[in-house]
């Protein structure tokens, strides 16, 4: 009899002791509201090879020649991201190498416009990356422009918000209002201003919406590297 209670006992707190387990095709959290409506924010990294090649579920639209001669000015948390040029002379950043290419062989990136989108384009490069390169810091990128040094995850490559909008970090010449950068363009036309607030578990980020007056604090459900 003690040993049935003891059975018992363990399949009622194992399940406790793990918590919840999310795998990489797990769908984004729901939230809804601004801030304060979740407990953490969900750190998502991009990994586009496996060691059969483009992982499932992405596709290749485009398969070119390229180089990649500079560190990703989007993915700045990433060594294995890369601004990479195609045979056209299209612009592409971020590109992620595959890292199960042999030595002996053309290096392989795969390039995005965003995480929220399964198209990439394929480049098989002409030249050999550098592998050893600094970490992000303020000769990169945005960080350069503005002349600052930032933490790699003050701007991450994309966020997802609570209030449903998708967020991607901007590149070019960016708008100032009111003293603020505007870092990121959202899909429903709205802008956030400023880096990604991350000291707390739950990131918040100001958010102004296509139309509003004032910029409002909204929760980051996911923000991607």
């Amino acid at each position: 009899m003690m040993r049935h209670l003891v059975v018992a006992l363990l399949v009622v707190l194992v399940p406790s002791l793990i918590g919840p387990v999310a795998s990489a095709q797990d769908a984004t959290p729901t939230t809804t509201g601004e801030a304060g409506g979740g407990d953490r924010t969900d750190v998502r990294y991009v990994l586009p090879f496996g060691p059969d090649g483009l992982n499932r579920g992405l596709t290749a639209t485009t398969e070119e020649e390229g180089i990649c001669s500079y560190p990703s000015s989007a993915a700045l948390d990433r060594p294995d991201a890369w601004d990479c040029t195609g045979a056209e002379g299209q612009i592409y950043d971020p590109c992620f190498e595959n890292p199960f290419i042999a030595p002996d062989e053309p290096g392989q990136v795969a390039c995005f416009d965003s995480p929220f989108t399964t198209d990439v384009v394929v480049l098989t490069l002409t030249e050999p990356l550098v592998r050893q390169k600094e970490a992000p810091d303020a000769g990169m990128g945005m960080a350069q422009l503005a002349d600052v040094s930032i933490d790699p995850w003050d701007l991450p490559w994309a966020v997802e918000l609570a209030n449903g909008d998708r967020c991607t970090l901007l590149g070019g010449t960016l708008t100032v209002v009111a003293g603020q950068t505007a870092h990121y363009g959202c899909e429903d036309g709205g802008v956030v201003f400023g880096e990604v607030n991350h000291v707390r578990p739950l990131w918040t980020v100001n958010y102004l919406a296509e139309g509003d007056a004032a910029s409002t604090l909204v929760d980051v459900v996911a923000a991607w590297s």
